[in-house]
Formats: C-alpha cells, structure tokens, sequence
C-alpha cells in the first residue's frame, strides 16, 4: 500500500530507543503513513527488534554507518519511488504525541509558501525546549560568542510558556522535519558531504534560497531524549564529535557567508580553544 507520507527513520545502536520510537508512531490517529527504517550498520539488536515488532515497517540494511545524510537520502528515495507526496525525518531516540502526522500534514497544506516544518521539540523531562526554532549568527555578532558555533536554537533549555506562536527559524532541525516532494525536485537531496552535524542546516538554507519558508508546528510537541545537561567525558568519541562539528560548521560560513563574515568566523577559530579549554576545565571539575 502507498501512502502520501512516509516517515524515515535512520538507525545506529539505537535498541534502547526504536521500540517507544515506533510504537509512539504507530499510535497516530486518523493518518495515513507508511514508515521506513534504514539501518546504519547496527551491532546490536536494533533489527531484531523492529523485525519481531513492527511488521509493517519497511526496514533497509545498510550493512555500514553512512551517516544521517546517507541514510536519510536512501529513506527519501525509496519514499518518492513510492509515491510519497511528504517526507519526515525522525531520529530514533525521539517519541511523537498521535496528532503528530495529522498536524504537521495540515500545517503543509494550509501553507503553500512553506516547504519544510518541524514541531516543538522538548526535552524528557520539566517541559524545557530543545528546539522552537533558530538563529544563525552574522556580522560582528560572529566574534561574540566564544565556541565554534554558527548559531543557535531559540530558548533552548528554557521552560516552554505557550507563546510558540511567536518562534521563527533561521533552519530547521533535522531531529523532526517535514518536507514536501517538491522541494527535493527544486534543490535536490541532503547533502551526503555531512556525515553528521550541519546537513539540517545547509538543507534548509538551501530551500531558503530556492524561496521556500521555513514553519515551526508550534501546537505539536515531541521528545527527544537527550539529557538537559549532559556531564562531558573528554575521550576520543568526543574529539570525532568536534571535528565532525567544526567541519560541519565551516562548510555552511564557506557556503553561506561573506568575506567579511568568513574573516571574523577565521578569527573566531583563533581564539575558540582556550575558552573551550577552560569550558571543559570547569565541567570536569563540577
């Protein structure tokens, strides 16, 4: 059976988190979707897992790790030969309220102008956001913020008030994101020189470009289980992390900024490690 969404999820280890993922999916009410799994190499009992349980899951088996951009294009391909007119993203370690496809799906239609969107994200616990939105930061604001970072989420760790409303988006995170068809036709897939960290960013630039809006789903939420505050273990998984980050990040001011711009973001990288350092000092120590 064809549906006019699919929603794709991409895996990696993730058997502590697929079955609430999926079954808060399959929980929807009065929604026509299909979903497909694509397997990024797991190791442990991820595909057991949705084999035994979710029969109507549409699983693809990478064999290896070809990163969330890699894995999603394989996901959206088959979507669009399928038919699919809308396309989520979802990551595995997230849970969905059963208005979650009904109205992200009418907020598409009812906006023509809005090629991609994305729900409120929160945190497990205290109702705090992890993603209502975004800015990216230009100009001299570049040199102001002591990291490597090219923006940021809007409130994030704040406590959600009701205003949702009022949240704008300079990208969309790729944690929850609706596409519609068209827009792969006008700019195409994401783009698979992001292993990991960024491809959300550049992909919903990339659609700013070609005219699209970005819309945030402000009267649907979802869980992402990330902790509020995570205590940092400086070891080499984490080192990969920053430079698959600072890759990342100068790939999009390269992209997207200009020389005035890229200069100070040059000057940033010069400067960055010692507040790093003593950032990494002090969350050891507490």
């Amino acid at each position: 059976m064809h549906h006019k969404l699919y929603i794709i999820i991409v895996t990696w280890n993730g058997e502590q988190y697929i079955y609430d993922c999926l079954n808060s999916v399959y929980n929807q009410s009065e929604a026509d979707f299909g979903v497909i799994v694509v397997d990024n190499g797991s190791n442990d009992r991820t595909r057991e897992i949705i084999k035994e349980q979710f029969k109507d899951v549409i699983l693809i088996e990478n064999g290896t790790n070809l990163g969330f951009a890699g894995g999603n294009n394989i996901g959206i391909r088959k979507a669009l030969s399928l038919g699919a007119e809308y396309v989520a993203l979802l990551n595995q370690d997230t849970e969905v309220p059963n208005i979650f496809v009904s109205n992200c799906v009418a907020y598409l239609q009812a906006n023509s102008n809005i090629g991609l969107a994305s729900p409120i994200v929160l945190y497990p616990k205290d109702n705090r956001i992890w993603f209502a939105g975004s800015r990216i930061f230009r100009g001299r604001e570049i040199l102001t913020h002591p990291t490597t970072k090219i923006g940021e989420h809007i409130n994030k760790k704040m406590l959600l008030d009701g205003k949702t409303d009022k949240y704008t988006a300079d990208w969309l995170s790729g944690c929850a994101l609706f596409i519609k068809k068209e827009v792969f036709s006008k700019i195409g897939f994401i783009d698979e020189k992001f292993f990991m960290y960024g491809e959300d960013v550049d992909f919903s630039l990339r659609a700013v470009r070609a005219g699209y809006d970005l819309g945030i789903v402000s009267n649907t939420k979802i869980i992402h289980k990330e902790e509020l505050n995570k205590k940092l273990i400086i070891n080499s998984r984490l080192v990969k992390k920053a430079i698959y980050m600072i890759k990342a990040r100068w790939t999009i001011v390269y992209r997207y900024y200009g020389f005035k711009e890229k200069c100070y973001y040059i000057i940033k990288l010069v400067y960055t490690p010692f507040f790093q350092l003593i950032y990494a000092v002090r969350k050891i120590i507490s």
